[in-house]
């Protein structure tokens, strides 16, 4: 009985020099894995006629086989990478976020390019890496380009809340870690609602019973993760401010930053994920991860555990 084919990287790729960027690390990341590399590009054409164009000149047809032949050639420039027999390569009609979407479906890893056609080089997430990075099914990694030359990037970097689905971000973040022999540092933030209600409120918060509470909603989930990777170096860092401000600033020397994403309409998440892949520099990792109610057997009851260990505002 013939064993069943591992689930490859995919890495979605447009033509463009990002794109190119991203495909090629989405081959070292196949490599440190021992998985197969599939490239895939979309292929979107419009309905009807072009103005402007010969009616008797297939465009169509020319734009295809154009888009073929570029994705035959960073076929061939991964090669270096890669062995040729763990490289396929595939042109799928449609949009490139659905067509990228069903790739998820049975992909171990996606991989985007921050940018691509439509912007290019710069900060400015594209349209596709942003709505594929909160759609997937698997993990996303969102690679962006290095800037000019500066201090070695250095460590992984893990965004938990604590909640429902923390477990999840911190085995991606400890696999990606030991993958890359580096270390990691798993970040929590914590932000009082108060400190946005009326002034006479905020001198009555008891900070350090607080932060005491903040830790006390990791301790078991990270000291479960330390017993799982004896050996990795794990640092935990706990610090007031708002969850997407303090991550993308612990990430900026970074290698890589994981994060959880939440499904699509669930109230109130994904802010810290997406300010985390507008503003940061560094490559990010989104995880999906679940949402869980209180009836659920994953739910943390985060009210329980911070009035347990901080109690009640001090006086």
């Amino acid at each position: 009985m013939s064993q069943p084919s591992p689930a490859p990287v995919v890495v979605g790729v447009d033509g463009s020099v990002p794109a190119a960027e991203a495909a090629r690390a989405a081959a070292r990341e196949a490599d440190r894995r021992r998985l197969p590399l599939r490239l895939v590009r979309a292929f979107h054409w419009p309905y009807g006629t072009l103005p402007g164009l010969p009616a008797d000149l297939d465009a169509r047809a020319i734009a295809r086989r154009s888009a073929n032949a570029e994705l035959e050639r960073l076929h061939g420039i991964l090669t270096g990478l890669l062995p040729r027999g763990r490289i396929t390569a595939a042109l799928v009609d449609g949009r490139p976020e659905l067509v990228l979407r069903r790739e998820s479906e049975a992909a171990s890893l996606l991989v985007v390019g921050a940018t691509g056609l439509t912007w290019g080089h710069g900060p400015t997430l594209g349209s596709v890496a942003d709505a594929v990075a909160s759609s997937a099914l698997c993990p996303v990694l969102v690679h962006r380009v290095a800037p000019a030359p500066g201090p070695r990037r250095h460590g992984v970097v893990g965004g938990v809340d604590g909640g429902a689905g923390t477990a999840t971000v911190l085995a991606a973040a400890a696999a990606e870690a030991r993958l890359r022999a580096q270390p990691l540092r798993v970040v929590h933030a914590w932000r009082q609602l108060t400190e946005d209600a009326m002034v006479p409120l905020r001198w009555r918060l008891d900070r350090d019973a607080t932060d005491r509470a903040e830790r006390a909603l990791l301790a078991e989930q990270v000291g479960a993760l330390s017993r799982t990777h004896p050996g990795l170096s794990v640092e935990i860092v706990i610090l007031p401010g708002r969850p997407g401000h303090v991550l993308v600033e612990q990430a900026d020397a970074a290698e890589l930053v994981v994060v959880g994403v939440r499904q699509l309409g669930t109230p109130g998440e994904g802010t810290t994920a997406h300010s985390v892949l507008h503003r940061c520099a560094t490559p990010v990792l989104t995880v999906p991860v679940p949402s869980h109610s209180a009836g659920d057997p994953g739910h943390v009851n985060r009210a329980a555990v911070l009035s347990a260990v901080s109690g009640p505002l001090v006086g």
